[in-house]
């Protein structure tokens, strides 16, 4: 918010709706009101560069390519046409000239696994457990922990969540699982 009000913006609330608009009045984010909560909208995602600084030096295109979540070589050429990064000085090329390796990788598809592994043949056979937590904020029911429990043959699962991770609680949610699995 310190951002967007050295940029001398405004914000206006009608009914349920709030607009953030810049000077030139062109509205750069809008809300809407869900209950007691402003919920914005992700329509212009080449506009929330408005609250981005640069420092004086100047600095590579490949370089706020990547502060710029690898953002398109277009969307970069509109900051810098339209001003909408602040002293936005960009050196050398204005492109990218070699291939982002990020980008690559973010295109790539997962290789399928290697079919040559047996599968579990019976229920129980193989049994995948993951424990999470603990949270950073406990929620109303004091639970802290949660824990995914699968069996590899009929993919059956269940989500227990804990209040501690003690061996007799999950102990106990293990055997629950056990006795459902075989259900």
């Amino acid at each position: 918010m310190f951002k967007l009000s050295i940029k001398e913006t405004e914000a206006n609330f009608k009914r349920n709706k709030a607009f953030i608009r810049i000077q030139t009045r062109t509205d750069i984010i809008s809300a809407t009101c869900i209950g007691q909560l402003y919920v914005v909208e992700m329509d212009k995602p080449q506009l929330t560069a408005l609250i981005t600084q640069s420092k004086q030096k100047p600095t590579s295109f490949a370089t706020w390519h990547r502060h710029l979540a690898y953002a398109r070589v277009e969307i970069i050429h509109q900051m810098m046409t339209e001003n909408l990064v602040d002293r936005l000085n960009v050196y050398r090329e204005s492109s990218i000239s070699k291939l982002c390796e990020n980008c690559i990788y973010s295109k790539h598809t997962a290789h399928p696994y290697n079919d040559n592994k047996s599968r579990e043949k019976e229920i129980l056979e193989c049994i995948h457990i993951d424990i999470w937590g603990p949270c950073q904020v406990q929620s109303t029911g004091g639970v802290l922990y949660f824990m995914v429990i699968i069996d590899g043959f009929s993919l059956y699962q269940m989500v227990a969540f804990l209040k501690s991770k003690s061996a007799e609680v999950i102990l106990n949610i293990f055997k629950s699982f056990h006795t459902e699995a075989q259900c």
